[in-house]
């Protein structure tokens, strides 16, 4: 018997044995579980996904429950409503609409993500853009301190952007470039890359 096959008389089986209560409980489950992965395949990962906090599929309503962490997200979502409709119908799943709401303030953001490294702010494995897990909603993770450059490395940008005529590119790039190296030495201050 192949997996497919047991899985399919398993769930048979299962069905069978259960209450029509219990029945409509299960297939409530199965259709949440659908809406969340579309969710996730529509949101997940992007600029608007990273400022929800919760979500709650409402079975009897068809509809589903956001909560984000500002009210200006909550009012793009709402902008954005029917484009988020139509994607998740792509992803097969029909919802009659959204409810956006705004989380109470201070509300901890539930985050399935890593444990921060030790000695940062960032959670291992994910980019330094990503929100400090344990922080409140709105709050921006302090700053981390940089390492600065030693005198023979400014000399060195100084040297590198010589060449530059326009007095004011030559800055400009001189200013990005001490950045990227203060920012490198910080994330490798035992090579000084």
């Amino acid at each position: 018997m192949e997996l497919n096959d047991y899985l399919d008389a398993e769930r048979r089986r299962i069905l069978g044995a259960a209450s029509p209560e219990r029945r409509e409980q299960m297939a409530r489950a199965e259709q949440s579980r659908s809406v969340y992965r579309a969710w996730n395949a529509v949101c997940g990962g992007t600029r608007e996904g990273e400022h929800v906090t919760g979500l709650r599929y409402l079975p009897d309503t068809n509809e589903l429950l956001v909560y984000l962490d500002a009210p200006s997200w909550t009012q793009e979502m709402t902008m954005l409503r029917e484009i988020i409709r139509a994607r998740m119908e792509r992803e097969g799943v029909m919802l009659s609409g959204f409810r956006f709401k705004t989380s109470r303030e201070g509300y901890p953001r539930k985050s399935h993500a890593p444990v921060a490294r030790p000695g940062t702010n960032t959670p291992a494995g994910a980019s330094p853009k990503t929100s400090v897990v344990g922080t409140a909603p709105g709050a921006h993770a302090p700053a981390p301190s940089l390492v600065p450059l030693t005198p023979e490395e400014d000399a060195a940008l100084d040297a590198a952007v010589a060449p530059i005529s326009d007095d004011r590119l030559a800055q400009a790039l001189k200013k990005a470039m001490k950045a990227s190296a203060e920012w490198k030495k910080t994330q490798n201050p035992s090579t000084g890359d």
